[in-house]
């Protein structure tokens, strides 16, 4: 596609449709810089405005994404989740072809939570250790965690190992404690206030929120998390099979 001034159509929407079809081809692929203004002002020679109503347009379709003092970047694919494996968000996020970075934004000390006591094990303590780690990619917020972890196994992690590590790591690895199988839900939610400042949306956003129970193999409460994803950065995904399904009815036999 190319544009011309003598074309009814405005040369800013244009221009929009021609990176539009970049993208949506590939020439332009996930990641990549759409160019800077002043390469797509001389590509096109246009004005800086122009330029940057037709990017405003990309934007607002979410194909684009603009940083400040960066440039603009060709929208990455979503990081995508399977059903079927329990993993932690980090390794999710790498298998998607992406590097993860974690914040540690809360680290305290709390009374444990009703599920822990409901597990009526000696074990557990009156305290459970309180995390929040904020998931970015390419420093684009991705997911927002609140992780619950019993005392005795809490009191010794650090703060720079809950950033540099996955938390399923720092169980299996440094604790010893070998993973079995988890129990989770998933729903949407509309975005608070404070959740919108984290995941940088506005305030009623929808988000997905999903709630895990981890547990050991010797069927311990190891973790109790709950996730806020961006719906526009994160699915999920499922393989489904109907062959070992019983029929309901049964079958028409041919007389």
């Amino acid at each position: 596609m190319t544009v011309s001034r003598d074309n009814p159509i405005a040369m800013y929407l244009q221009i929009a449709n021609v990176l539009k079809q970049e993208i949506l081809s590939g020439i332009i692929k996930p990641g990549e810089k759409i160019g800077s203004e002043r390469e797509l002002e001389e590509r096109f020679q246009v004005s800086k405005i122009t330029i940057r109503k037709a990017v405003e347009i990309l934007g607002k379709e979410g194909l684009v994404l603009t940083s400040q003092g960066k440039g603009t970047f060709v929208k990455p694919k979503k990081v995508e989740q399977t059903l079927d494996q329990l993993q932690s968000l980090s390794d999710i996020i790498k298998n998607s072809g992406y590097h993860p970075q974690v914040k540690i934004t809360k680290l305290e000390m709390v009374s444990t939570l009703n599920i822990f006591l409901q597990e009526k094990d000696s074990e557990i303590d009156s305290h459970c250790l309180y995390i929040e780690r904020l998931h970015t990619v390419e420093e684009l917020p991705i997911a927002f965690a609140q992780v619950y972890i019993p005392y005795n196994l809490g009191e010794k992690l650090t703060k720079n190992e809950l950033e540099n590590n996955t938390i399923y790591e720092l169980l299996e690895n440094k604790l010893g404690i070998t993973l079995g199988e988890a129990i989770q839900s998933i729903e949407a939610c509309p975005a608070s206030e404070a959740l919108g400042k984290v995941l940088d949306v506005p305030e009623g956003s929808p988000l997905l929120k999903a709630e895990r129970l981890t547990y050991s193999t010797q069927n311990k409460l190891i973790e109790k998390i709950t996730f806020y994803y961006r719906f526009d950065e994160y699915a999920f995904k499922i393989k489904l099979n109907r062959a070992n399904l019983i029929p309901m009815w049964p079958p028409i036999l041919d007389k």
